[in-house]
């Protein structure tokens, strides 16, 4: 692997937090880019484990989302960079504090 040759019966663990972390393929993977190309993380699994509905739930969370983005009023961090989760297993934030000015009615 990666000219490294792993002895038979050696643990190999899969760590879904390295998805889409290699520079050599996306560009500043620390970067936060919604519109980033190629973005084939494993959140809805794949082949045939692949999920059932995310045909649906990608539109679904896409009109949701953005929506609440156009409703909030003036939203901003109250403190950044927001703490990380320290699981090898999970990246992202623990939390992230948002302040509004309010909600625009629908």
């Amino acid at each position: 692997m990666a000219g490294t040759t792993l002895p038979k019966g050696s643990p190999v663990a899969l760590v879904l937090a390295s998805g889409s972390r290699d520079p050599h393929f996306v560009p500043d993977p620390d970067r936060f880019d919604r519109d980033r190309e190629h973005n084939e993380h494993l959140g809805f699994g794949g082949g045939i484990h692949s999920c059932f509905s995310a045909p649906l739930a990608r539109p679904e969370a896409h009109i949701a989302l953005t929506q609440l983005a156009h409703r909030l009023r003036n939203p901003r961090l109250v403190a950044g960079p927001p703490p990380c989760r320290a699981s090898p297993g999970l990246r992202g934030p623990r939390h992230l504090l948002v302040e509004i000015d309010g909600v625009s009615p629908a």
